[in-house]
């Protein structure tokens, strides 16, 4: 009876875990930054990761074999449904694919439990969270995995782990931790909004100068204070005259509307932690540079420079922890369908395509599926040539023939 409980037991998810306390509206007047929640709280970081893990979750993620140089997608194979629509009850594709995304961008490192069944196949991707995770190296060099919950560890084998670095550490046990390595840049950034935050909040006024033609008393200097601060500083006292006594003047300090707005700095935070991420300025929101003839370039350089790497990272990382060394060998490959970031407009797409089908490298029907219509019967499936085209080899032949005549 014991041998078929172990025969027919199947591999179980570690129970999910509450994460720690996080509010979105604690304002603690302190620009530091600690950790991935506390930079996910400024704007720019937000948005960067948010570009990143939104557009790559968009994109479709597939099974394909390849044979004798014809490329199918898998349907029939396991790890189809799994890959394409839901990797576990509670996921979709493109939330499964945003918190990998999340994790290597604010944390360097993604983890998910891989639950297989009895046959060895993978039935289930259970992201973890990485701050609870541990590597450690046996003495093979073999990654082995050791997860803490509140209440207990779990050691987990090398093949139950599916881990995605971004960049590797020296050991390659784990991925850099993007925000330790730059925390100075978003703390700087950071520091400006807290400064622009704290001089709105008093109205926007500068700071001045409060001259009095005697000596105050030290009671008399903290009831000026206490009155001063209560009556004319603060959003809901901006604009109210100031009423002085005792020969009193206040001098205000100048400060120009372009200080105030602090544009240029915020501006240049910006970039730098959009240079960080790899993110164009253009997505988000600053238009400063973009052109309508230069955006699609620039679109076409986010998939090229910022999305590719991160596909072929996660793609290479599933194809040896998801497939066994067989399934590699029969050619089956994981990949992200990227080409539909790189269309273009309607013109570019459309030139493209009449291009490819005269030179015969693409049919009318794989025109029409790239562009989700539905096939046009089975002469679309022809390669077309214009009859007017030959080889350089035909058309001296051709000269050799005439030259004897």
């Amino acid at each position: 009876m014991g041998f078929l409980k172990n025969f027919f037991n199947l591999s179980k998810p570690i129970p999910p875990q509450q994460t720690r306390p996080f509010s979105i509206f604690r304002v603690d007047g302190n620009a530091s930054v600690t950790d991935a929640d506390s930079a996910m709280r400024h704007t720019t970081v937000f948005a960067c990761v948010q570009a990143i893990a939104n557009k790559l979750g968009s994109v479709t993620l597939n099974i394909y074999r390849k044979q004798n140089s014809i490329r199918q997608i898998a349907s029939k194979h396991p790890l189809y449904k799994l890959l394409k629509n839901k990797p576990n009850p509670n996921l979709t594709r493109f939330d499964f694919i945003r918190m990998i995304m999340q994790d290597i961008l604010l944390r360097g490192n993604h983890y998910s439990q891989i639950v297989k069944n009895n046959r060895g196949e993978a039935i289930g991707l259970y992201p973890l969270f990485a701050d609870n995770m541990e590597v450690k190296a046996r003495t093979n060099g073999e990654a082995v995995y050791i997860y803490k919950t509140k209440n207990k560890k779990y050691l987990l084998e090398n093949n139950e782990v599916l881990h995605i670095k971004g960049l590797p550490d020296p050991s390659g046990l784990k991925g850099l931790n993007p925000i330790e390595y730059n925390r100075r840049a978003i703390e700087l950034s950071k520091t400006t909004e807290q400064f622009g935050l704290n001089f709105f909040k008093n109205g926007a006024n500068g700071s001045g100068i409060l001259q009095h033609p005697g000596v105050l008393s030290d009671a008399a200097y903290e009831r000026l204070k206490k009155e001063f601060e209560k009556a004319y500083t603060g959003l809901a006292n901006s604009g109210k005259p100031i009423i002085l006594e005792e020969g009193l003047k206040y001098e205000p300090l100048s400060l120009s509307n372009e200080d105030s707005q602090f544009l240029e700095t915020r501006r240049y935070q910006k970039a730098d932690i959009a240079a960080l991420f790899q993110v164009p300025l253009y997505m988000l929101g600053d238009m400063s540079k973009t052109t309508f003839s230069n955006m699609e370039q620039m679109s076409i350089n986010f998939v090229q420079n910022t999305l590719l790497p991160h596909a072929v990272n996660i793609e290479l990382v599933m194809y040896n922890k998801l497939l066994n060394e067989t399934e590699q060998e029969e050619g089956y490959y994981i990949k992200f369908n990227l080409n539909s970031l790189m269309r273009g407009d309607f013109k570019t797409r459309t030139d493209g395509y009449k291009t490819m089908v005269n030179i015969g490298a693409i049919t009318p029907n794989e025109v029409r599926e790239l562009e989700d219509f539905n096939p046009a019967g089975t002469e679309a499936d022809e390669l077309y040539m214009q009859m007017n085209m030959t080889t350089l080899k035909k058309i001296a032949k051709d000269e050799n023939g005439k030259n004897k005549n």
